[in-house]
């Protein structure tokens, strides 16, 4: 196997190879193939390679697949490796989470480091449309910061949350949430409880 070319040392890391590198990681971790993963995931092992190695990138509900798969959360993959003693991330840092269905003007960040026993995740923009229902491991809670929001449950239950409304829920509960009305939003989704 051919080792990609070192970085220029001024060059800061590529985030789809770092996000890659650290599913690979623990997948193998897990004791698991590529054929393991996609089948759990409906996702083709070619795909996985691909991604793996940072040369694809995969939308919100690809990577929510490819969390399942491997018992973890999304906010977990984009966590950053733990480090002793105070974690401290700067208002540019953070991995942003990557994929088409991330809307135009919106972004995902992670807020923690890996290990961390808490994995929040800041949105900022928002969807203006339901997308698939998310599930995972753990408990969540979302926090509006500014603008509103519609929560929706699988099984039928839609809640409205303005700004410093608080909804907190088990993962594994099928979820999703959207903007309401023009103006983008930021909203910070914490999980716990791996």
């Amino acid at each position: 196997m051919r080792t990609p070319p070192a970085p220029d040392s001024g060059a800061a890391p590529d985030p789809a190879r770092v996000l890659g590198a650290r599913v690979r990681e623990l997948r193998r971790g897990r004791g698991l193939t590529l054929k393991q993963v996609g089948e759990v995931s409906r996702l083709s092992h070619a795909f996985l390679s691909q991604f793996e190695r940072g040369l694809a990138a995969a939308s919100v509900s690809t990577l929510q697949r490819i969390a399942v798969a491997l018992d973890t959360t999304v906010s977990a993959l984009l966590a950053g490796p733990a480090e002793q003693g105070v974690g401290l991330l700067r208002a540019d840092e953070g991995m942003v989470m990557p994929g088409a269905e991330i809307p135009t003007g919106s972004t995902a960040r992670a807020l923690s480091r890996a290990g961390f026993p808490v994995q929040p995740i800041e949105y900022t923009g928002g969807p203006a449309e339901f997308g698939e229902y998310f599930e995972h491991v753990g408990q969540e809670m979302l926090y509006v910061v500014t603008g509103r929001i519609e929560l929706d449950f699988a099984d039928g239950r839609r809640e409205q949350l303005g700004e410093a409304d608080v909804a907190t829920y088990p993962g594994s509960r099928p979820h999703r949430w959207r903007r309401l009305g023009d103006e983008p939003v930021r909203v910070l989704l914490i999980n716990a409880g791996e």
